[in-house]
């Protein structure tokens, strides 16, 4: 009992200091970085800062699967996504029509974002069955990080066909 009293303590513990850096560095990114951001290497440029850090974050758990180094990445990794790689994301709509931006983004933010947290469940199933470790996740994640960054890569083009004159 007093085992599972401090294996509570420690889950909680960790997760209230996770999400309090979460927290913070998401705020110090999206109230002073992103604007900079923006400024120096566009839009389009910062799309690949997410799939930058996740595929270096995922190669360094390859090498050292260790608890802190998942916890850096995954604080690095949520507080990017929350602060640079959403406003960017809501800046690719500003070149839609009206019409396109409602149809798009609401068939992107229900349907496509949840056939991806399906089939991430799917992946982590099949690997937990398979008894992969963390390094065979963690070569899983840089396989898929890359085809996120080919996929990125792809609407860096688009968006500059679309809009030369944005960066």
């Amino acid at each position: 009992m007093a085992n599972d009293a401090a294996r509570k303590a420690f889950v909680g513990e960790f997760y209230a200091h996770f999400f309090g850096w979460v927290n913070l560095i998401g705020l110090l990114l999206q109230t002073l970085a992103v604007s900079r951001i923006f400024r120096y290497i566009g839009i389009r440029g910062s799309l690949f800062i997410l799939p930058a850090i996740a595929l270096a974050g995922y190669s360094l758990i390859l090498i050292y699967p260790a608890l802190y180094a998942v916890r850096t990445l995954k604080i690095l990794e949520n507080s990017t996504d929350y602060s640079v790689q959403n406003t960017a994301r809501q800046a690719l709509y500003l070149a839609t029509r009206r019409e396109a931006k409602y149809k798009a983004k609401a068939a992107i933010d229900t349907f496509f974002v949840r056939i991806g947290d399906v089939l991430l469940a799917g992946i982590v199933y099949a690997g937990t069955r398979m008894a992969l470790s963390i390094s065979g996740f963690a070569a899983i994640s840089v396989v898929l990080t890359i085809a996120w960054i080919i996929v990125t890569l792809g609407i860096y083009r688009e968006h500059k066909k679309r809009l030369p004159d944005v960066a």
